[in-house]
């Protein structure tokens, strides 16, 4: 029930102007020409205030609901402006430049794009690029006027055809972004947009006739009550989608580019149509105004580019960290296991390719599950940090690595050691975390230790070194712990 009285609300507000057109004149007992005029002041006018106090609702972004209000007050302005001026017989040339210049802000809100920055210096090129549009429609049709400034009769067939051009190609172009929107506030503002221009397209595309067929009284009071019904229905367009609905953007890439590709082809083709207005008589000035047109339209282009450059740099650069950080061992900051093995299958490569030794050293923490046990993982988070710090202090070369490889096991990598290089850094581990003294009432002589089992391959024989070197580790974990055993060698005590 609640929904049928809000949609009998929203019928009522769109037809109240139309029937008070109709029905106003013969309560007055007299014609009222002028009164179809003010009806459309006010129309537009409501519509401009309920676009700007859109401004205060969440689900509308404010960026397109400003062009929208700006858009709605230069007809405002152009229509008041009108009944001040010229009365409603006679058609001053500016007020055509300010009904033409309501689809200039629109024009903005439909190029601009999420993807694209927003900062002083664009807005500065921007609204420049805004004033000369508006600038070379003005110069568009300073000739079609009179000594007196009103428009010439016998240009008034092409003044309305150059108004119908400008609403269907705004309807086309909202249409297409409603279509291609890629979030739910962009696609709500488009979609009611898109059935405002479509309304409005129809209605000016009738009231833009009414003087050329003077003859149809139906057509002329068609022409008299229908611009009324734009306005009032955008108000209630938007008092009806300012709640969040479900959004399914769309997935097909073609839409995507179709979207990021409006904004340098509509500026461009604004650009090229409103030019072809100049006519000899302001050559200089018009060509001037052009060619900054043409400038600011340069500016923008590059603006984006140096835009988008920046950013590829910037996500290059979050990337790498990225995946530094994901190489890197979270307790430790040692590298991971994924990052060994990363670096595993670039040695392996090097070493087949250059003929040298490969040498694995896998290492595990003696006893540390009791360690836990009895003093807690806060405390044996704490020992696998000195540890790993430890382990790495032992490595001298720039090629050699050492990486967490899991739980209480630490591994390491030696480029071009060989088996007696291999036994010595292993020899050295054992003895730096043995003489470091860290404290393990259960361990060898109350220490923490390590045990280590050591592998060592020559090309091509260096792919399963990772697998012996961890055979090589529970051979010296169970000859006594704190050594290192080198592949099937004897035992050699740390």
């Amino acid at each position: 029930m609640g929904t049928t009285r809000r949609y009998l609300g929203y019928a009522v507000t769109c037809l109240a102007l139309p029937v008070a057109q109709v029905v106003v004149p013969p309560l007055a007992g007299r014609e009222l020409p002028e009164l179809a005029y003010y009806l459309m002041l006010f129309a537009s006018g409501a519509a401009c205030l309920a676009a700007l106090a859109c401004l205060r609702v969440p689900t509308y972004e404010r960026r397109t609901m400003v062009c929208l209000a700006l858009g709605l007050a230069c007809w405002f302005v152009g229509m008041a402006y009108a009944i001040a001026r010229s009365g409603t017989e006679e058609n001053l040339i500016s007020t055509y430049v300010l009904f033409v210049s309501y689809g200039v802000p629109l024009l903005y809100a439909a190029v601009s794009t999420r993807d694209e920055p927003s900062m002083p210096s664009r807005r500065i090129v921007d609204g420049s690029l805004l004033i000369l549009l508006v600038i070379l429609c003005y110069l568009g049709v300073r000739d079609l006027r009179d000594a007196n400034g009103f428009l010439k009769n016998e240009d008034m067939v092409w003044v309305v055809i150059a108004f119908d051009v400008e609403n269907v190609f705004l309807f086309i172009t909202f249409a297409i972004r409603s279509l291609t929107a890629t979030e739910e506030r962009e696609h709500r503002f488009f979609r009611l947009t898109t059935t405002f221009l479509g309304l409005y397209a129809i209605a000016a595309g009738i009231h833009n006739r009414d003087e050329l067929h003077p003859n149809l009284p139906i057509f002329q009071q068609l022409a008299d009550v229908l611009p009324t019904v734009p306005f009032m229905a955008l108000i209630c367009l938007l008092h009806a989608q300012r709640h969040r609905r479900p959004f399914e953007p769309t997935r097909h890439r073609w839409a995507r580019q179709l979207s990021v590709s409006l904004a340098p082809g509509l500026l461009l083709a604004a650009i090229f149509a409103l030019s072809l207005g100049i006519s000899e008589t302001q050559r200089t000035f018009g060509r001037v105004v052009l060619a900054l047109a043409m400038l600011a339209y340069v500016v923008r282009v590059t603006q984006t580019q140096f835009w988008f450059a920046r950013t590829r740099d910037m996500l290059s650069e979050a990337l790498t960290a990225v995946e530094r950080v994901s190489l890197l061992d979270e307790l430790t900051g040692i590298p991971n296991r994924r990052a060994f093995d990363k670096t595993l299958a670039e040695r392996t490569k090097e070493a087949a390719r250059e003929g040298k030794p490969l040498s694995v050293l896998m290492i595990d923490v003696d006893l540390f599950k009791t360690f836990n046990d009895t003093r807690g993982h806060p405390a044996g988070d704490v020992a696998l940090r000195a540890v790993a710090r430890l382990l790495a202090g032992t490595l001298r070369r720039p090629t050699d690595f050492i990486a967490r490889y899991g739980g209480e096991e630490f591994i390491a990598l030696l480029p071009g050691a060989d088996r007696l290089g291999a036994q010595v850094v292993a020899r050295r581990m054992n003895r730096a975390i043995y003489d470091a003294q860290l404290e393990h009432a259960h361990g060898i002589d109350g220490r923490v230790t390590v045990s280590i089992g050591v592998a060592t391959g020559l090309p091509p024989d260096v792919q399963n070194l990772v697998r012996e070197a961890d055979q090589a580790l529970y051979a010296a974990k169970n000859s006594g712990r704190n050594r290192h055993v080198s592949g099937n060698e004897a035992l050699e005590p740390g």
